[in-house]
C-alpha cells in the first residue's frame, strides 16, 4: 500500500468522524459530559477549577483536569458551547491514536500488512469512532494509552532514554485524564521482564526516570489541591457528583450484583437523581430490577419498601441509604466469594462483550447494528489474535498486559461506581484491533506474523 492510500484511508476516517457521527450521537446527553463541560467553563469565564453551576463557583477535585483544561482551550479559542469544534478536535486525536496503532503493529509484527489492516480497523472501531462525537475523555485517554504501550514497546527493545520518558509522561497523562489509568503502568512494567533485552534496559536509574517524569506530570495537580483545597490528593474522588456521594449505601448494594450496563444505569438515574421524571404517588419501578438482583422475596420486599419511601419524599436520604448499605453488608456477608471473586471475572467478560451500539442514539437502526457487528467482529478477532500470538506473547507483553489492566479496573471500579462501564476498556480498544488484525493475517497467510525477541533487533526508521 502506498502512502497516497494511507492518506486516503485518513480522509475517510476523518470524514466518517466530522460529518457522520455529529448525526448520530447526542452530544449532550451525558452527564459526565455536562459536568466536565461545567469545569471548562469555569475555568474560561472565572479562571476555577470547580463545577458548580453559580456566579461564585467554589473550588473542588471532583474530576482529574486533563480532559477540562483540553475543554477549555478549545473553548478559549472557539466560545463556550461549541461542541462541534469540541468534535472536530477529538476527530484529529483520534486519527492520531490511529496513526499510533499503525506504528505499534509495525513495531510488534515487523509487517507493512499487518499494520495498514490494524490502521483501518481502528479507523472503523466502533468505540473510538463513537467516542469523537461526545463531551467525554474517553479520546484523548486513549491517545495516551496508546502513546504509553507504544513507549513501552519500544522501550522493551530500544535501548534509548527517550522511550523510558516518554512511558512516564504518558503513563501520568492517561492517569490525569481518566483515574482508572492509574493502574496502567503497575501492569506495564512487569513485561520489561518477560523479554532478554527488557532486562538488559529496565534498570533503576531507568525506573526512576519513569517516576520522576511522571511525578513531575502530577506536581501541578497536587500542588494545586494543597493550596486550594488543603488536600493531598492526587486523583480526583471516587464518586464524582455530590449525588452519587450521598448514595453510597445505594451504589454498594447495586456492587453486590450488577453485571451489565444494560439495566443499572437507569436504575442508578431513577433513584440517584432524586426521582426526576416520576410522580410521588407512582410505584417504585422495583419490577426493573432483575431477578438475581435479589437473593430472596424478603429482599425484594425490603428493596421494594425502601424505594417506596424513596419516591414518597422525592429524594435518597441518608436513613434509606444506610439502609440499603446494611442490605449490602448482609448480602456481601452471605456470599463473599460471589461477590469479590465471580462477579469479577463476569463484569471483565460483559465489559468487552457489551456492543457499544448504544452510544449512537440518533442513528438509524440498521447504523447501530451494523456498528454492533463491527465492534464484536473486532473484539472475537481481537481475542482470536491472542490465542494466534499464544507462543511468544512475551514479545506483545505491553499490549496484553494494559489490556489486562485496562479490563481488571473495569471489574474492579464496579465496587466503587457500582455499574459496569464499557467505556473503561476503550483506551485499549486500539490494542484490541492490533490483536484482531494479527487473527485476520493468520487466517489468510496460515501463520503467525509475530517475531520473537530472539531475532536480531533492528530499529524501523520508514517514515510511515
Amino acid at each position: 500500500m502506498k502512502q497516497i492510500n494511507f492518506i486516503i484511508l485518513a480522509i475517510i476516517g476523518l470524514g466518517l468522524r466530522l460529518w457522520l457521527v455529529p448525526h448520530w450521537v447526542d452530544a449532550g446527553k451525558s452527564d459526565d459530559g455536562a459536568q466536565f463541560e461545567q469545569y471548562a467553563v469555569n475555568l474560561v469565564q472565572h479562571g476555577v477549577y470547580s463545577d458548580d453551576a453559580t456566579a461564585n463557583p467554589v473550588p473542588n477535585a471532583r474530576r482529574v483536569p486533563h480532559y477540562p483544561l483540553f475543554l477549555a482551550s478549545v473553548y478559549k479559542w472557539a466560545g463556550c458551547g461549541n461542541w462541534r469544534v469540541v468534535q472536530i478536535a477529538q476527530s484529529v486525536l483520534d486519527l492520531i491514536t490511529c496513526w499510533l496503532v499503525y506504528r505499534t503493529a509495525r513495531e510488534l509484527f515487523r509487517d507493512r500488512l499487518v499494520g495498514y489492516w490494524s490502521y483501518g480497523t481502528a479507523l472503523i472501531a466502533t468505540p473510538l469512532v463513537a467516542m469523537t462525537g461526545y463531551v467525554l475523555p474517553e479520546t484523548l485517554a486513549t491517545l495516551w494509552t496508546t502513546l504509553a504501550v507504544f513507549c513501552a514497546l519500544k522501550a522493551c527493545r530500544d535501548n534509548r532514554n527517550v522511550w523510558f520518558v516518554g512511558l512516564g509522561i504518558t503513563c501520568a497523562a492517561a492517569a490525569l485524564t481518566r483515574p482508572a489509568l492509574i493502574a496502567l503502568p503497575v501492569f506495564i512494567l512487569p513485561a520489561f521482564f518477560l523479554t532478554p533485552e527488557g532486562k538488559r534496559f529496565f534498570t533503576a536509574k531507568r525506573a526512576a526516570l519513569i517516576v520522576g517524569c511522571a511525578l513531575l506530570l502530577f506536581l501541578p495537580w497536587v500542588t494545586r489541591n494543597m493550596v486550594s483545597l488543603h488536600q493531598f490528593r492526587v486523583l480526583a474522588a471516587c464518586r464524582a457528583t455530590t449525588q452519587d456521594q450521598a448514595a453510597a449505601g445505594y451504589h454498594r448494594w447495586l456492587s453486590t450484583w450488577t453485571d451489565s450496563q444494560a439495566y443499572n444505569r437507569p436504575l442508578i438515574s431513577a433513584v440517584v437523581g432524586q426521582g426526576s421524571g416520576y410522580k410521588p404517588d407512582q410505584l417504585p419501578p422495583v419490577e426493573k430490577f432483575p431477578d438475581h438482583a435479589f437473593d430472596s422475596d424478603k429482599e425484594r420486599e425490603t428493596v421494594k419498601g425502601l424505594l417506596r419511601q424513596v419516591y414518597v419524599q422525592m429524594k435518597l436520604t441518608p436513613a434509606i441509604d444506610a439502609e440499603f448499605a446494611k442490605l449490602a453488608d448482609e448480602k456481601i456477608g452471605r456470599h463473599p466469594v460471589r461477590h469479590y471473586v465471580l462477579l469479577p471475572v463476569f463484569r471483565m467478560l460483559m465489559l468487552w462483550a457489551e456492543p457499544m451500539g448504544q452510544w449512537f442514539v440518533k442513528a438509524p437502526a440498521r447504523v447501530v447494528r451494523y456498528a454492533q457487528l463491527i465492534n464484536l467482529a473486532i473484539v472475537a478477532f481481537g481475542f482470536g489474535g491472542l490465542w494466534v500470538i499464544r507462543r511468544h506473547w512475551r514479545d506483545a507483553a505491553p499490549l496484553v498486559l494494559a489490556m489486562a489492566g485496562c479490563t481488571v479496573a473495569g471489574a474492579l471500579g464496579c465496587f466503587c461506581a457500582a455499574y459496569v462501564d464499557p467505556r473503561t476498556v476503550v483506551p485499549v480498544y486500539p490494542q484490541m484491533c492490533i490483536f484482531a488484525s494479527a487473527c485476520a493475517f493468520h487466517l489468510t497467510r496460515a501463520q503467525s506474523p509475530l517475531k520473537t525477541s530472539t531475532e536480531i533487533y533492528e530499529p524501523d526508521y520508514d517514515r510511515w
